[in-house]
């Protein structure tokens, strides 16, 4: 079966915006060639991270606005051109080159455990906050395991001003505070196999 490329790709931008989440988000359940395209052209990040979604760019975002205007939009909202403005974007968060660099290091690390028995009890999880990333671990609920709870383990967090990365851990008081071995370093990396490795045993215990 053959198909127009460029057809193709404004019908899965129009799709997208139909779908954003978190401001800049899509789920990328799309054929791999035209999500590469779009990626190409400059209006997703790389579809081939683990992560199940893309993060749109500002003119990715613009024109998946206007793919979904054309194509998508019943009459009713056509007439008042309510799609033509995309949905702002927080200046307050991480970079797009920063997200993915976030997905790259995180998503191995919370890939499940290869033993079923340790996968069922334990997890591992990552949720942004603006300029800050949260780790955190779950585990069934005591009395209800069916339910999982979140419990942090550790928060990485860029400092625009300094172009640093902080990390911070948690006392008794279950407060954030500055990993004083290594408070921060220009390179994220460096500070998540800190806390993967945990010398001094305060992110695991």
């Amino acid at each position: 079966m053959t198909y127009d490329p460029n057809r193709a790709a404004e019908l899965v931008l129009a799709l997208m915006y139909l779908d954003v989440h978190e401001e800049v988000r899509a789920w990328k359940g799309y054929p791999w060639d035209v999500l590469h395209a779009l990626y190409e052209r400059g209006l997703i990040s790389n579809p081939r991270s683990t992560a199940k979604s893309v993060v749109l760019t500002e003119e990715g975002l613009a024109r998946a606005a206007s793919a979904f205007d054309d194509l998508l939009a019943s009459q009713e909202s056509r007439a008042t051109r309510k799609w033509k403005a995309p949905p702002k974007v927080s200046k307050n968060r991480l970079s797009q080159l920063q997200t993915a660099l976030v997905e790259r290091l995180l998503d191995a690390m919370c890939a499940p455990h290869p033993d079923p028995a340790i996968s069922s009890q334990v997890r591992l999880g990552y949720r942004m906050e603006g300029y800050a990333v949260v780790l955190f671990e779950s585990r069934p609920a005591f009395d209800s395991p069916r339910d999982w709870q979140n419990h942090d383990v550790a928060k990485l967090k860029f400092v625009k001003s300094q172009g640093t990365w902080q990390l911070f851990c948690q006392f008794r008081d279950l407060e954030w505070h500055i990993h004083e071995p290594l408070p921060s370093s220009p390179e994220l990396e460096v500070l998540v196999n800190e806390v993967q490795h945990d010398p001094t045993g305060i992110f695991w215990g």
